[in-house]
């Protein structure tokens, strides 16, 4: 029935439980497991006055962040019995994830939610709702 699988990987225990599912799916299909992870780098900016300084990213401390997430994701699906090559992506999370899968021609994206309400993800916009939302393929978002 599914032949790729996609699971954007953040390393937060939604996306864990979200990799234990897809990877144990991926096993039961017959299925090629895809990983990814879209790194967000937080900016911070100090308001000076009538304007406002940006405070460049670290860099470093961005690739360090990457390196510990995708090792993460390694693990995780290597504890399943699946071997993966984790992609990192650029850009917004939702754009990136939903372009890779049309990359890849996955034929289903597994997503970790945040477990918020529907009211609450609705106004914050979580990226489950984002990618159930505007995805060409299904998606399943595990809690």
């Amino acid at each position: 029935m599914f032949k790729k699988i996609l699971v954007p990987f953040d390393g937060s225990d939604p996306a864990e439980h979200a990799l234990s599912v897809a990877a144990d799916l991926a096993k039961s299909q017959d299925a090629t497991l895809h990983v990814a992870f879209v790194p967000e780098p937080e900016t911070t900016a100090l308001a000076v006055g009538a304007g406002a300084v940006e405070i460049p990213v670290n860099t470093e401390e961005l690739e360090r962040h990457t390196k510990e997430v995708v090792a993460r994701a390694q693990e995780a699906a290597a504890a399943r019995g699946c071997d993966v090559d984790p992609d990192v992506l650029n850009g917004r999370p939702a754009d990136a994830i939903l372009a890779h899968a049309d990359k890849l021609g996955a034929d289903l994206i597994v997503v970790g939610r945040r477990g918020m309400g529907t009211l609450t993800g609705l106004l914050m916009g979580s990226l489950s709702h984002k990618l159930i939302g505007v995805a060409k393929v299904p998606v399943m978002a595990v809690g």
